[in-house]
C-alpha cells in the first residue's frame, strides 16, 4: 500500500520549493517533512528530490512522479468538495421506492419544492409492491408497508397506519348490486393484486370478528393495477383510503359494509444510513412533514 500521506507531502515540498514552507503549509515541522520525503524515496527506491543548502530540484523520476502524484492530490480535494456538497445541499438524484397505492398521494407534491428550488436536484420514483433490495439498487428512501418488510440493517420510522377499504365502482354496483350479507360479499366479483396476506379476509365488526374468503375473479400483479380495474367497473377489491379519497368524495367509488373494518397497515419510511446526503435529510422531512399534516387531518 502507497503512503499517500508521503505522497501529499511530496507535491506541497515540491509546490512550496522548500522543506520548511512545506511545513508551514502543513503545520508540522521540517524535520518531519524530511523524513515523508526519505520514506517516499525508499519506499520508490528511486531519488525524487536533489537536495542542497540552497535549494530543492526535482529528479527525472521526481518530475514524473509529481504530475501524478499532483492529480491525485486535485482528484482528493475534488471528492471532498463533492462530498462537502452533497451534505449542504439537495444534488444528485434521490432514488425513492414506494408501494404502487401510492402513485396518487398528495405525499408526491411534497417534492414540487426541492425541485423548484434545486435544478441540480433530480428524482426518480419507482413504485412496486414487491420488496427491493434497498443496497442492490441504490435506493435512498423506500415506504413499506408492515415490519416484517423490515430488516435488522434498516433505519425505519414507522409514518401511517394505513386503512384499508372494501370499495367498488358505482357503475359496478348499479349493474350488480350492492352485497346485503357477508356471504353475499364473498361470492361477488373480486379483485386482487397478488397478495398473500389478502386471500382471506378478517373483518372486525367492535367484538365481533368474521373471516370471509372472497372469490377473486381477476388478478393482477400490483394494488394500483386492481385500483384501475375496480375503477372500469370490473369487480369490487380492498383499496388503501389514502391512495382513494377522492374517488370516494367524488362517488366514483363507494365503500360497503363500512362498520366491518380490516386491519390497518403499518407504513415505514425506510434508509439505509443514519448520516445522510442533504437531498435525503430533506426529502424526509418533507415525507414526515406529509404524514403528520395526514394524520392530523384525518
Amino acid at each position: 500500500m502507497y503512503d499517500y500521506k508521503a505522497m501529499n507531502v511530496f507535491v506541497e515540498v515540491v509546490e512550496q520549493g522548500s522543506m520548511q514552507a512545506a511545513a508551514d503549509k502543513l503545520h508540522t515541522t521540517p524535520s518531519a517533512v524530511t523524513q515523508s520525503i526519505q520514506k517516499l524515496e525508499h519506499h520508490l527506491k528511486i531519488k525524487l528530490l536533489n537536495r542542497t543548502t540552497r535549494k530543492l530540484s526535482l529528479t527525472e523520476a521526481g518530475k514524473a512522479f509529481y504530475q501524478h502524484a499532483a492529480q491525485m492530490q486535485k482528484s482528493a480535494e475534488e471528492a471532498i468538495k463533492s462530498i462537502e456538497l452533497l451534505r449542504s445541499q439537495p444534488v444528485g438524484q434521490l432514488n425513492i421506492t414506494c408501494v404502487t397505492g401510492m402513485m396518487d398521494s398528495l405525499m408526491l407534491k411534497a417534492f414540487k419544492s426541492m425541485i423548484d428550488n434545486h435544478p441540480e436536484f433530480h428524482l426518480n420514483l419507482s413504485f412496486d409492491d414487491k420488496v427491493a433490495d434497498l443496497f442492490e439498487q441504490r435506493i435512498d428512501i423506500a415506504i413499506r408497508a408492515r415490519a416484517d418488510n423490515l430488516d435488522d440493517n434498516m433505519i425505519a420510522r414507522h409514518i401511517l397506519d394505513s386503512e384499508f377499504l372494501i370499495v367498488g365502482h358505482r357503475d359496478y354496483f348499479t349493474e350488480k348490486g350492492i352485497p346485503k350479507t357477508l356471504d353475499e360479499l364473498a361470492q361477488a366479483d373480486w379483485i386482487s393484486f397478488s397478495n398473500n396476506r389478502y386471500s382471506s379476509l378478517n373483518l372486525k365488526n367492535g367484538f365481533e370478528s368474521v373471516e370471509i374468503t372472497p372469490d377473486y375473479r381477476i388478478s393482477c400483479n400490483s394494488l394500483y393495477a386492481s385500483r384501475n380495474l375496480t375503477m372500469n367497473g370490473l369487480g369490487i377489491s380492498i383499496q388503501s383510503k389514502m391512495g382513494i379519497e377522492k374517488f370516494l368524495k367524488s362517488g366514483e367509488l363507494v365503500q360497503i359494509f363500512p362498520e366491518w373494518k380490516l386491519d390497518k397497515v403499518p407504513l415505514y419510511m425506510v434508509t439505509m444510513q443514519r448520516i445522510q446526503s442533504e437531498k435525503v435529510r430533506i426529502a424526509c422531512e418533507l415525507i414526515v412533514d406529509f404524514f403528520e399534516k395526514y394524520k392530523a387531518e384525518h
